[in-house]
């Protein structure tokens, strides 16, 4: 068995698919198969045994060079599924983490929903009350005189009268303000600290590859 990080892990499964390719490239090469005049050799080989040996080899390569990619994505796959992180004040693993680098664009679509119904919904429920603002004012001139002293019984007593008949509110039961917040903190922790933690994750964690 061989140990090495997981970064050192992940850097060899590039260089993997890398050799992987090549490989590949090469069986199609006339390297597995082709045909010659009877009694001949292929062309660039001293015998038919030579090209035969290498043929076979040429496809053991790539079987062995895919085996072995198999086995390191295995054990990092392993590796990733019990290995543990904090990320935004979250405890999870680091499969979890990643997983969750791809899922954040739903939070913050949802997030970006939520922000725009509080912005539009206060900004109208802001225009309702100066309007009816503007209705109170017009009753008082018209009950209490022009002069009237806002700050007078009677004038409270009559804005609260026509508040509570013709008033609005807002109906908030989640405290979007708040949550919004909340969210779009979680969002900003997450983005700007995941990928540090999991790159010192990767830097710490080993694992165990089979030779």
């Amino acid at each position: 068995m061989t140990q090495m990080t997981v970064t050192d892990a992940l850097a060899e499964l590039t260089l993997l698919e890398k050799r992987i390719n090549s490989a590949r490239t090469d069986l199609g090469n006339n390297n597995l198969i082709t045909f010659v005049e009877i009694g001949q050799v292929p062309t660039g080989f001293k015998s038919r045994e030579e090209y035969n040996s290498k043929a076979r080899a040429a496809l053991q390569r790539v079987d062995a060079l895919i085996a072995r990619r198999r086995t390191i994505k295995r054990a990092i796959v392993l590796s990733n599924a019990t290995t543990m992180v904090s990320v935004a004040n979250e405890e999870m693993t680091v499969a979890e983490a990643i997983e969750m680098k791809n899922f954040i664009a739903y939070y913050e679509e949802v997030l970006n929903t939520m922000d725009s119904s509080y912005r539009t919904t206060l900004s109208k429920y802001q225009q309702a009350q100066a309007k009816v603002k503007e209705r109170l004012d017009k009753l008082a001139i018209e009950v209490l005189g022009r002069n009237a002293n806002t700050a007078s019984d009677r004038y409270q007593s009559l804005a609260d009268g026509f508040i509570a008949r013709e008033g609005v509110e807002l109906l908030d039961p989640v405290n979007l303000s708040e949550e919004n917040e909340r969210r779009q903190n979680f969002i900003e922790e997450f983005k700007s600290t995941c990928d540090r933690v999991l790159s010192i994750s990767n830097a710490t964690t080993t694992i165990e590859i089979a030779d």
